[in-house]
């Protein structure tokens, strides 16, 4: 077996140790090119998310909590063109009137039972302007309605606390009675007589049928 020649094993270490410090000098400047690269695409990745972000908030897709707005889902109140419609009408008819002020309660119903409720307090209280009150306040009450409010009573007739509640209360009486035929002002007569017209005035029952009918007829039959 031949030996090696003098230095040779001094010239392995050697090499060996100059691998040894290109590779770990190759290794850090690859980890360095490599991970500001990434460090790059991550900080501009979160750039374009934060700037998306922005952009949802300001066109109203998103809140500032991150929650978003499904507008296209129908969480939005959407405007009835009907109701409306209604709306506009009832206002221009009893413009300047105290039942004005229910308006925005009466126009929830139909134009069948708007139409009533209308026609009948123009017919019993012109539109508010001649109807029981309680305590110098007035009792919403524009209907000649005896039922009970939640003011109890004046003057024999019911008294309410707000417009809502006078309108609900007579709006779902008249339903009922709708909801039994009674859906003219001709058959809603009982409104004023009750049970029967026997006894009452013929030319006074006549009279409230007319009466009613104008409003009932110009608000129930348009759309």
């Amino acid at each position: 077996m031949s030996k090696n020649p003098p230095g040779f094993c001094g010239k392995i270490i050697i090499a060996s140790i100059l691998v040894i410090i290109s590779g770990c000098f190759f290794y850090s400047r690859i980890d360095s090119i490599f991970g500001a690269n990434f460090a790059q695409g991550k900080e501009l990745k979160n750039s374009v998310w934060e700037e998306e972000e922005y952009l949802s908030v300001l066109s109203g897709e998103k809140n500032f909590l991150g929650s978003e707005y499904n507008f296209s889902s129908g969480d939005e109140e959407k405007i009835d063109p009907e109701k409306k419609a209604l709306e506009n009408q009832l206002r221009e008819i009893a413009a300047g009137y105290p039942i004005e002020e229910m308006i925005p309660y009466i126009s929830e119903y139909d134009r069948k039972i708007a139409g009533l409720i209308v026609g009948i307090a123009k017919k019993e209280s012109d539109w508010g302007k001649h109807a029981p009150s309680k305590d110098g306040k007035t009792c919403y009450n524009y209907w000649g309605y005896k039922g009970g409010g939640s003011l109890g009573h004046s003057l024999g007739y019911g008294c309410f606390a707000s417009p809502e509640e006078g309108v609900n209360a007579i709006g779902g009486r008249i339903q009922e009675l709708v909801n039994k035929k009674l859906n003219t002002p001709s058959k809603m007569i009982v409104w004023k007589c009750g049970s029967t017209c026997a006894g009452h005035d013929p030319a006074g029952v006549k009279k409230w049928i007319s009466d009613v009918s104008i409003y009932f007829d110009k608000i129930s039959k348009k759309g």
